[in-house]
């Protein structure tokens, strides 16, 4: 596999069938140490008989994390990420526990969940730890931490929207002690997720929330990759610990469906770069890996799966802590945050935040529009993969708002894999809540841009407002094509003349000829190249895909009608093709392209570069940015073949 590596923990040396591979160092302790963990506020008593499998856990879940980042996936944009995405992973981990943690129930769980989870493949060998590090190393006892507390639940705090409507539904509605388990990802994050507990204990008169912050710090060098998909399973097994410490059987990630579900809404968000943080499969997969370890069933839940976004954001207000939602951060651009600007408002997070917000009738006192860098409804999103996520991500709930059930099952078949994985439900009706799930939400962000637009509505009329804000954007494509365009340019600039050659030829031959841009195009083409001529110039479909301006053929369409040639006889290709047209199709574009560019006025007026929001490849033209649309005179008569 092109992108394997071979991670070295705890100071041991690569065995003889990993040598000469891309080895990956890690250790938390000695003098090679290049990571540095720490548990805060935890009470020297609470770990005075802390179990060995418990600290193997925390470490292991470290190391994982850490090996995430330090291997590129490739890049940072959907053009760089190909071959590289998906990584192997051969760990070498010295453990306190081999025997337990090299058990098939233990290795199978861990790697088939952290295969999903990251959408990479791993394999573990596990070593006898030679001298065990006391656990003290890991934790910052500080005043004495949690001396005499006692937790009734633990939940992972993100210091999100989601988490801290968890946290309110548990000590304010639920009346329970909490403990917050939180990876400070940042000082940045750090520094808020302490601020919010503070506000947030104002709002608790009793049983005051008892929160364990936990530090990761590693080497410059092993930051590579920012996705950190493994994130999740860090998160959980610090959460899992945890619980043990307090003698509790189950942890709780608090997420809302839509996320946690996280049905992919373009190409930008598929395989593991669509989040799958509490995705069922993955919330039952850390719970059969705490489970074998524990020896012991260990549940790992989500309250909020049939929540949307807007109804996690109600409940926050409800319960009369509306005034807490400013100072929570969903954003994944951290990096980029500033005392003022939290959030950037163009990853998929900051999105669905500020739908949220708006669609729960947050005021600008709650969520402020100043904290965002890009106005959800107004602000300019120039051409690139941050509006392709906000177009996709409306696209998808305008097609699911007026969509059948069987046309949302057909569209999503991601629902069937879900289903399959929500517990104490049958599939059917896990399925009818998924569907009921996505229908509100797309309702909510109807409501939102309906309001948009009645509320921005004269200076939309008075043309203030960007031509790429999302208000405009997501007007239908008829309303927002300039005056200018006539429906087809007035006259065509490429002409096809039909010709014979010979009688017993049953294809199609014709000559094109062009004018104005295409001035001194004189080229005889056949039944393949004329296919092609007639599937894209007959389009109207015309789209911006990254700064450029395409009419789209997909796939699909383009195997439907190769098959009709075919049954017309203008085409002929074997039944091995008829199986697979759209491979038929792949290998005739190819040798259109070659053929077509002979012309030196064609070239690169052809591309295939792209694909559609369901993954199908398109077939398109590239049009200057005033063309709507190429014409070409005579098609029909192309059809009126001549017979001997």
């Amino acid at each position: 596999m092109s992108n394997e590596r071979v991670i070295l923990c705890g100071g041991l040396n690569a065995p003889g069938k990993a040598r000469g591979k891309d080895a990956v160092p890690l250790s938390l302790w000695g003098n090679d140490s290049n990571v540095m963990l720490k548990v805060g506020d935890i009470s020297q008593k609470m770990v005075a008989n802390i179990a060995p499998a418990l600290i193997d856990l925390l470490e292991i879940a470290t190391y994982v994390y850490c090996a995430d980042q330090a291997t590129t996936r490739g890049g940072g944009s959907s053009r760089e990420y190909g071959a590289k995405w998906r990584r192997q992973f051969q760990f070498h981990i010295p453990v306190r526990e081999p025997d337990l943690w090299s058990s098939k129930p233990v290795r199978t769980a861990l790697c088939d969940t952290l295969g999903f989870l990251s959408d990479d493949e791993y394999e573990f060998t596990f070593k006898k730890l030679a001298k065990p590090e006391p656990v003290d190393q890991y934790l910052d006892f500080g005043d004495g931490g949690a001396t005499g507390f006692q937790a009734e639940e633990v939940i992972l705090f993100s210091g999100g929207l989601d988490s801290l409507g968890g946290a309110i539904q548990e000590a304010i509605a639920d009346k329970r002690s909490i403990a917050l388990v939180s990876h400070r990802s940042s000082p940045k994050i750090d520094s808020r997720q302490r601020a919010l507990l503070e506000d947030l204990k104002k709002h608790i008169p009793s049983k005051q929330p008892f929160h364990v912050p936990v530090w990761i710090n590693k080497d410059k060098a092993l930051g590579r990759e920012y996705t950190q998909r493994t994130r999740s399973f860090l998160y959980a097994s610090l959460g899992a610990i945890v619980a043990r410490i307090f003698d509790l059987q189950r942890i709780r990630f608090y997420e809302n469906g839509v996320v946690s579900i996280n049905l992919p809404i373009s190409p930008q968000v598929v395989g593991g770069r669509a989040t799958r943080t509490t995705h069922p499969q993955v919330l039952n997969g850390f719970s059969e890996i705490f489970s074998a370890i524990f020896q012991k069933p260990f549940a790992v839940e989500n309250p909020f799966r049939w929540m949307t976004k807007a109804e996690v954001v109600k409940s926050i207000r409800d319960r009369g802590c509306g005034d807490l939602i400013k100072h929570t951060v969903s954003c994944t651009h951290v990096w980029e945050m500033t005392n003022l600007k939290t959030h950037c408002g163009t990853c998929s997070q900051c999105i669905d935040r500020r739908f949220g917000t708006l669609a729960a009738g947050c005021p600008d006192s709650e969520d402020p529009e100043e904290m965002y860098e890009v106005d959800l409804l107004r602000g300019e999103r120039p051409l690139g993969d941050s509006r392709t996520m906000v177009e996709s991500y409306v696209g998808m709930a305008k097609r699911v708002r007026i969509m059948s059930d069987i046309a949302f099952f057909t569209e999503f078949g991601e629902v069937h894999r879900v289903t399959r994985h929500i517990q104490g439900m049958n599939v059917d009706d896990a399925a009818t809540r998924i569907l009921a799930l996505y229908k509100r939400h797309a309702t909510e962000v109807g409501d939102v841009i309906t309001k948009g637009i009645q509320g921005h509505a004269q200076d939309i009329t008075d043309g203030k407002l960007a031509s790429t804000s999302l208000l405009i954007l997501a007007l239908p494509d008829e309303y927002k094509r300039p005056a200018t365009f006539a429906d087809t340019p007035s006259t065509p600039v490429l002409v096809l003349d039909q010709i014979r050659d010979g009688e017993t030829n049953r294809g199609l031959l014709a000559r094109i000829v062009g004018t104005e841009r295409f001035e001194g195009v004189n080229k005889k083409i056949g039944s393949r190249e004329l296919f092609f001529v007639w599937l894209l110039f007959g389009s109207k479909r015309t789209h911006d895909f990254a700064g450029q301006r395409i009419t789209v053929v997909t796939e699909e369409e383009a195997s439907q009608e190769l098959l009709k040639w075919s049954a017309d006889n203008f085409l002929k290709f074997s039944g091995k093709d008829k199986d697979k047209p759209a491979y038929r199709v792949q290998k005739m574009w190819g040798e259109f392209v070659r053929q077509i560019e002979r012309e030196k006025n064609l070239k690169n007026l052809f591309t295939d570069a792209h694909k559609s929001v369901r993954r199908q490849k398109l077939y398109a033209i590239c049009l200057r940015p005033d063309e709507k649309q190429i014409v070409v005179a005579s098609i029909p008569a192309l059809f009126q073949k001549s017979t001997a």
